[in-house]
């Protein structure tokens, strides 16, 4: 296992239904050295019996505080949200390759992602919109199950005025206690019919193997090969 390091908490709020946005003090450490790609992850252990678990870090690369989107039950969601500013959580420097930013640069980016694999494509729109000009249209397209369970809605007017297109989308919209009359079934239906230029476009995707298997074939069929549909795993 990977060495772990001791960070601050900054803070830790509700982000959605079941889901928590839990911020920590980076500043120094290893785990800031090492995060130099969008999309990377660290193995994160909150409490003292914590076996360390695969965390999507949300922020952007050279930031000192560090986001993380943490989805649990209700009882261990108590146990998150009752982590005091001061308090010290474990985390492993950066994994992953992250997303290739690169491989996006002046072509369309499309940022596909479902329930909080939406963490780590805001860290990819973070760091986009630093140099807006150097890419295409940039679109996310954000599924969950019910509306209660969207996170970082506050944040979706910035990024609109910053040039990202946001299409939240509910699967299950009567299940929720929020009503929903917005995008509705799965991400991949929200995809144009034909691309305008398939192949300057590029897909970041983050979900569940079954939904990235259904968006890489839903891509594939309008274009988009294989060769520009990146994980950041």
């Amino acid at each position: 296992m990977s060495e772990l390091h001791a960070l601050s908490v900054v803070s830790v709020a509700v982000a959605a239904a079941r889901q928590a946005l839990l911020v920590v003090d980076a500043a120094g450490s290893a785990v800031q050295r090492g995060h130099t790609a969008a999309g990377q992850y660290v193995k994160l252990g909150l409490l003292p019996d914590d076996v360390p678990r695969p965390a999507a870090i949300a922020s952007r690369p050279g930031v000192a505080r560090l986001e993380f989107l943490l989805r649990a039950p209700e009882e261990r969601l108590a146990e998150v949200l009752a982590l005091a500013p001061g308090e010290k959580v474990q985390a492993s420097v950066p994994l992953g390759r992250g997303f290739p930013l690169d491989q996006a640069r002046g072509r369309d980016l499309w940022l596909l992602g479902v329930g909080t694999g939406v963490a780590p494509l805001k860290a990819v729109i973070e760091r986009v919109v630093e140099e807006r000009a150097a890419f295409g249209n940039i679109v996310l397209a954000y599924g969950v199950r019910t509306a209660d369970e969207l996170c970082f809605r506050s944040r979706f007017g910035a990024w609109l005025g910053q040039g990202v297109r946001i299409i939240p989308v509910v699967s299950r919209p009567a299940d929720g206690a929020t009503s929903w009359d917005g995008a509705t079934g799965y991400v991949q239906h929200h995809l144009p019919k034909a691309f305008a230029r398939p192949e300057e476009t590029v897909a970041f995707v983050c979900g569940l193997p079954g939904m990235e298997r259904d968006v890489g074939a839903a891509l594939l069929e309008r274009g988009v090969g294989p060769e520009r549909v990146f994980r950041n795993w």
